[in-house]
């Protein structure tokens, strides 16, 4: 009898001690906010990209954790760092085990452990090493019904400084075209086909983005900030563009242009050999013009041109006129740059254009670029003025 009353005991002591450690299991799964700090040591976290992205962090029960705020690799000591920062992603593996929650840092490779003060199903606060306290309540991000989207254009431009400059397109099938001009890991153009995994999480990510609430336009009121443009392209169609000066676009479209713009880091790239891409912001007839103002349309337009079928060249006279840049040689004298320009005829279909020794190649692509997407309007400009020349923002 003692020694069955002994078992009961040590058996009820263990389920006491264990139901903690399970129930912090189970509580820790779902997605937290950062909501507070409270700080016991002048320790300062290095600087990031995305300073005003929130920490939101998600944990799952197969035992890995999503950082939305993504994990980076940053050199030390070096000026120019931002072309040298490898983006090291959102995903990886945590251990909780009693009162301690264990999380992989990716950047150094090594666990970093924090005591659990409190868990329950709507706070978590956690002390680190240095007994600063981190509060985090329960999130539940907002899901959006978006049209489908089939292909995202994602454009970075410069600031003053090293701020990377690229342009990327990613499908729902994994294809991959990447353009790095500046401060980047790789220059040039590369293709590549990314995974089904990054791909479809990629794309499921739109849930989170209110595509149809989006404003066109958002700025911060600083100079020498970088910008970024995005275009959602659906059937063949622009849906919409977005042009975000200074990071002021709702954290989650942020995210998505995070992942997308260093989807190149990781992947299996081609080096694609082009000379002089074909890259063109306005075009104008007598009556109307086509203001491809944004990077990223422009980008989508030269990744379809570059699909297009070539044809014999035709007297038929094409009512738009643009330009494109030729790539620079170093120390190019900026008088005479316009030597370095070349001009375009369309319609929106067929692309008449002039090359680097002044002949002209002629493609067809299949169909109205400009009326598929709505880009046609009545000229501003009179006849025989010229639009401003945005062209310069392509030179390397």
């Amino acid at each position: 009898m003692i020694k069955n009353i002994g078992y009961c005991s040590l058996l009820t002591l263990i389920v006491i001690c264990c139901t903690p450690a399970k129930q912090n299991k189970k509580n820790i799964l779902g997605e937290w906010l950062f909501a507070k700090i409270k700080i016991e040591s002048t320790h300062a976290e290095p600087p990031v990209p995305f300073m005003q992205d929130p920490h939101n962090i998600i944990f799952y029960a197969d035992g890995k954790y999503i950082n939305k705020s993504g994990f980076f690799k940053i050199p030390d000591n070096d000026d120019r760092w931002e072309n040298k920062t490898l983006y090291l992603g959102e995903q990886a593996k945590y251990k909780i085990f009693k009162d301690s929650l264990s999380l992989l840092n990716p950047v150094t490779n090594t666990y970093e452990a924090s005591k659990v003060v409190k868990l329950t199903p709507d706070t978590l606060i956690l002390k680190s090493k240095d007994k600063s306290l981190f509060t985090y309540i329960r999130h539940i991000s907002k899901q959006y019904k978006n049209t489908n989207i089939d292909k995202i254009v994602v454009s970075k431009l410069p600031c003053y400084g090293t701020c990377p400059v690229n342009s990327t397109v990613i499908s729902n099938k994994g294809e991959l075209l990447f353009y790095g001009q500046q401060f980047n890991t790789k220059e040039g153009f590369f293709q590549a086909h990314i995974s089904k995994q990054i791909t479809e999480d990629i794309f499921k990510g739109l849930s989170t983005v209110n595509i149809e609430g989006l404003e066109k336009y958002y700025s911060e009121s600083a100079t020498d900030m970088a910008s970024t443009t995005i275009t959602f392209i659906s059937n063949g169609k622009i849906v919409k563009t977005i042009y975000d000066y200074g990071s002021r676009s709702p954290f989650e479209l942020r995210r998505l242009i995070r992942n997308i713009s260093y989807l190149y880091q990781h992947a299996d790239l081609k080096k694609l050999i082009i000379q002089d891409p074909i890259l063109t912001a306005t075009l104008q007839s007598d009556t109307k013009q086509v203001g491809l103002i944004n990077n990223s349309e422009s980008f989508y337009l030269f990744s379809e041109l570059l699909n297009a079928s070539s044809i014999s060249n035709s007297a038929e006279k094409l009512p738009f006129t643009g330009s494109y840049q030729l790539d620079l040689p170093e120390n190019t004298d900026y008088k005479k740059i316009d030597l370095y320009k070349r001009v375009i005829y369309t319609d929106g279909r067929i692309f008449k254009i002039q090359l680097r020794d002044k002949t002209f190649k002629t493609l067809d692509l299949g169909y109205n670029f400009f009326e598929t997407n709505n880009l046609t309007e009545p000229r501003n400009y009179p006849k025989g003025v010229s639009t401003p020349d945005p062209l310069a923002i392509f030179s390397k």
